[in-house]
Parts: C-alpha cells; sequence; structure tokens
C-alpha cells in the first residue's frame, strides 16, 4: 500500500479556476490507500465543515468526481471534506471502528479549518450514508461528540436485517452474476461484522443498524427527533428488475421510506423523504444507475441543509 511518500500529515494542493484550494491529507504518509480525505476550501471565508461519506469500495477521489457538491459548498463558502476512513475502499462505515475514526477526525476538521464554533453538516452515498445516520444518531445521544446541525444521506441500507435477507436471496436467486458475486460478499462480511445472522441471532441488527424494523421500539430512532434529516432515493423499479433482478424488497428505498415515516410518527417534524426519477447515472462512465451520487441535485440538497 506504500505508493506515495510524504512527510506526516502533508498536502497535496492546488488552486481551482472556481476559487478553490484542494489539499489531500494523509494520516500516515507511508499509506496513501486509508486514513487520508481530500478537502476542498474556499480561498476567502469559511462559513463552516461538510463533511461527506463515500461509498463501499469508492475513493475520495472517485467520489468528487461522481458529485458536484463540494463545488456548490464551496461557493458558499464551506470547506468540504471527502473521508477515507480506516480500511479504505473496504470500510463499513456503520462498525465500531469506523465510528471511532469519524469521533477523531471530526474534531481535527474543524480544529484545523477553523469551523469549531461554526455550523457542521455531515452526508454521505450508500454505506457511507448508513455511517452518516448511525454517527448522528450517536452524536444526539451523548453529549461529547460533535453534533451536526443537519444530515443527509443518498440511498444508504439502514436495516441491516432487511439487506441481509434480501442479499441471501440475491445469491440463491439472481441470474445477474455480477449481482450473485456482489450479494455472496456482502453475505460474508455481514455475517463477519454482525457476528451472526439474523435467523440464528436478531439483536446485534437491531442494535448496530441504523435502523430496525424488527425493533417496535425504535430505539435507535428516538435519538433523531430533533436532527433535520434529508433521505434520498430513486426506486426506478423496472431497471432494477430487468438489470438487477431485485424487487422493492431489495431496494434500500424500503428503509429510506420506514425511517422518514417513523421519525415523523415520533416527532421530528424536519425529517425528509426526497424520491427522483431517472436521475440515477454514473458519470465516470455515463451509465445508467439508480444508486449513484447523481440523484441528489447538489444545489437543492445544499438549500435544505443550510437552511437548518
Amino acid at each position: 500500500m506504500k505508493r506515495i511518500t510524504l512527510t506526516l500529515a502533508a498536502f497535496m494542493v492546488a488552486i481551482g479556476t472556481n476559487g478553490q484550494i484542494r489539499e489531500i491529507v494523509y494520516s500516515n504518509p507511508n499509506d496513501s490507500m486509508a486514513n487520508y480525505y481530500i478537502a476542498y476550501r474556499p480561498t476567502g471565508h469559511v462559513n463552516g465543515l461538510l463533511l461527506l461519506l463515500t461509498s463501499f469500495g469508492e475513493t475520495p477521489q472517485n467520489a468528487s468526481n461522481e458529485t458536484d457538491l463540494h463545488i456548490a459548498a464551496n461557493s458558499k463558502g464551506f470547506v468540504t471534506v471527502y473521508a477515507s476512513l480506516q480500511y479504505g475502499t473496504m470500510t463499513f462505515f456503520i462498525d465500531s471502528l469506523s465510528q471511532t475514526a469519524l469521533d477523531k477526525l471530526i474534531p481535527e476538521l474543524q480544529e484545523k479549518y477553523g469551523t469549531k464554533e461554526k455550523p457542521f453538516y455531515l452526508g454521505g452515498f450508500s454505506l457511507g450514508g448508513s455511517g452518516v445516520v448511525k454517527y448522528a444518531e450517536r452524536a444526539y445521544s451523548v453529549g461529547n461528540l460533535p453534533r451536526p446541525k443537519a444530515i443527509f444521506a443518498i440511498d444508504p441500507p439502514l436495516d441491516f436485517e432487511r439487506f441481509y435477507l434480501s442479499l441471501e436471496k440475491t445469491v440463491r436467486h439472481s441470474k445477474v452474476e455480477n449481482a450473485k458475486r456482489e450479494a455472496d460478499y456482502f453475505v460474508k462480511r455481514l455475517q463477519y461484522e454482525f457476528q451472526s445472522t439474523p435467523q440464528i441471532n436478531r439483536e446485534p441488527f437491531e442494535r448496530i443498524s441504523p435502523f430496525s424494523y424488527s425493533d417496535t421500539l425504535q430505539t435507535n430512532l428516538l435519538s433523531l427527533i430533533n436532527c433535520p434529516i434529508l433521505l434520498i432515493s430513486e426506486p426506478d423499479i423496472i431497471w432494477q428488475m430487468e438489470e438487477r433482478n431485485r424487487n422493492l424488497y431489495d431496494l434500500n428505498t424500503i428503509d429510506c421510506s420506514a425511517v422518514i415515516n417513523s421519525l415523523r410518527l415520533l416527532g421530528n417534524k424536519n425529517a425528509i423523504l426526497t424520491i427522483t426519477n431517472g436521475k440515477g447515472y454514473r458519470k465516470l462512465n455515463g451509465n445508467r444507475n439508480p444508486h449513484s451520487w447523481s440523484i441528489a441535485d447538489s444545489e437543492q440538497t445544499l438549500r435544505w441543509l443550510f437552511a437548518n
């Protein structure tokens, strides 16, 4: 993993045409694959911090090419950071090590960019979005963690019992080889992360998942009653059926709608679900995929975020 030799916490800096300063900051000068981040900061006054978590298997570099959230946020004076945590592209985000990494990273970013007394927002895509919701639940339930003013997540899996059962079905029945291989990997990864399966012991799935439909008390969501939260999903069910052999039970849209509906019933008046149509494309290759950063309109998302 040794690719770049730099001094500890060194930077690569470039000033772009849009008035941004781009920095890559490595925690370990001998490791360019994990525990680093890309920061985009405005050249003028700094109004706050936006931290973005990538999807599983995605580098901060790729994420910053799939969305222009950092450009839109910088124009409003916000430092925007795409983070790679302790296992790089293999980070699971909701596990205790990932959450501990966030506990350490966020104050360091606030100190470095002078935003400790300024607004802090948190967003993410896919499993990164799962980590966003998990962190917010923790930050809003204890007093020693930086609390985001508002959060958003793009098509995150949130109920990992539902996710696990869906993956098992994909392994058994899907005729799409790529989908089967991906599902097989995640079945094994979830068994490792939760040290069980839902059929054997549901308790760790209810406890660790940001949301559990099986938990009738909605224990994990209770801390988010006062947290503004926006979830974005694009359930193109025909595409999913034809291209991935998936049905509605396999889509993260189910989790997103259940979380927002549950939070509204609990009294959160700023829990928002946005359903998009025809916006999901991967910018790097132009391929249609409803599970993409692109379903989040940058200006609309930030307008909502910064209004809180």
